[in-house]
C-alpha cells in the first residue's frame, strides 16, 4: 500500500501580494452592481403585460435591508437612507 503524505500549507508561508498591485491589475475590469430593493413573482404573461407605469408589491419592507450585488453575487447589505427631500 502506497504511503499516504499529508501536506499542509499554512498562510504564513505563503507570499502575500501587496493590495495595490493587486487592485491596480483589476482597475479596468467590468462588474454589474446593483441594488436589490425586494423581489416578488409574477408569470411570463404577467411580465409581458406591464406598462412603463406600473407598480409592482416587493417581498420587503422600507426599512428591510437592500442587497447589493456584484455579477450576481450578495457583496454586502445595507439600508436605504433619505438624502434630500423632492
Amino acid at each position: 500500500m502506497p504511503e499516504e503524505h499529508s501536506r499542509s500549507t499554512t498562510r504564513q508561508n505563503l507570499p502575500s501580494p501587496s493590495t495595490s498591485g493587486v487592485l491596480s491589475g483589476l482597475s479596468g475590469v467590468k462588474v454589474r452592481v446593483t441594488a436589490v430593493l425586494g423581489g416578488t413573482e409574477i408569470t411570463f404573461d404577467e411580465a409581458v403585460g406591464l406598462d412603463p407605469d406600473t407598480l409592482l408589491a416587493v417581498d420587503r419592507g422600507k426599512d428591510d435591508p437592500v442587497d447589493l450585488c456584484v455579477n450576481g453575487d450578495v457583496v454586502a447589505r445595507g439600508k436605504l437612507v433619505v438624502v434630500g427631500d423632492t
